[in-house]
């Protein structure tokens, strides 16, 4: 993938969308930016409209309420997924980078007694069994698992990024926005920062990377980190460059 790509983004709006419009580099990427009036993707013709043409899709457009119930997710969440899959199998898109999400294996946060001891931190590898911690969570896990079966049935190219926690104001977490949930929780949570300029860099990697699928953990170089970089700097050959030390 040397030449231009033109990469169309769902859920453009959002955060991480934001982020990804202003930072990825047009030189290497032609942006193609979709909003909800752009792309619903609970409609597969209008998803399949929208991204023609396209080299990739950056799929981020879903309900993020982590405390959201089946119905509000399973339209955005669940079909919106399949859409963005099989709109890309249709419209001959070569690769889709998946906005998966920490959720997906967050109940490793929340009751794995080896979290408690600081000194001796394990680190949640891409390979781990999933635990959700929430229907959000799970909605995630099975956007990660569509892609494998797109991957290995239809030859699409899939990256599956479990982001950590990426700020509007590109600070780590509790330094701007709160964090909520218990004390092992609020200990933890700062070590899921991921810096605006890292996870362009990620979804840049993930978007020219040689790969047919990998699921890749998007968490900055953070002390206390519970999520391994192994992955991404095996596959993606992606090194995060901020973290909190």
């Amino acid at each position: 993938m040397s030449e231009r790509l033109r990469v169309a983004i769902t859920g453009a709006g959002g955060l991480v969308g934001r982020v990804l419009v202003g930072r990825l580099d047009p030189g290497r990427f032609e942006v193609v930016a979709l909003g909800r009036a752009d792309a619903d993707v609970t409609d597969l013709d209008e998803v399949a409209r929208a991204v023609a043409g396209s080299d990739a899709i950056v799929h981020l457009a879903a309900n993020a309420d982590v405390g959201a119930g089946w119905e509000d997710l399973v339209g955005p969440n669940l079909i919106g997924a399949y859409h963005v899959y099989e709109a890309a199998r249709r419209q001959r898109v070569r690769r889709v980078v998946f906005a998966s999400s920490n959720h997906v294996v967050g109940m490793y946060l929340t009751d794995d007694e080896r979290f408690i001891d600081p000194e001796h931190p394990i680190e949640v590898g891409a390979d781990a069994p999933i635990r959700p911690d929430s229907l959000y969570g799970a909605s995630k896990a099975w956007g990660e698992a569509l892609g494998r079966f797109y991957a290995e049935r239809h030859g699409l190219e899939v990256v599956c990024l479990r982001i950590g926690w990426v700020t509007e104001d590109d600070r780590p977490p509790g330094q701007s926005d709160p964090i909520r949930g218990g004390p092992e929780v609020q200990r933890r949570a700062p070590a899921m920062w991921l810096s605006h300029r890292d996870c362009a860099s990620l979804v840049a990697a993930s978007l020219e990377a040689q790969v047919g699928f990998a699921i890749v953990n998007g968490v900055g170089d953070n002390p206390g980190r519970w999520f391994s970089l192994d992955e991404g700097r095996r596959v993606l050959g992606w090194e995060p460059l901020d973290g909190l030390g």
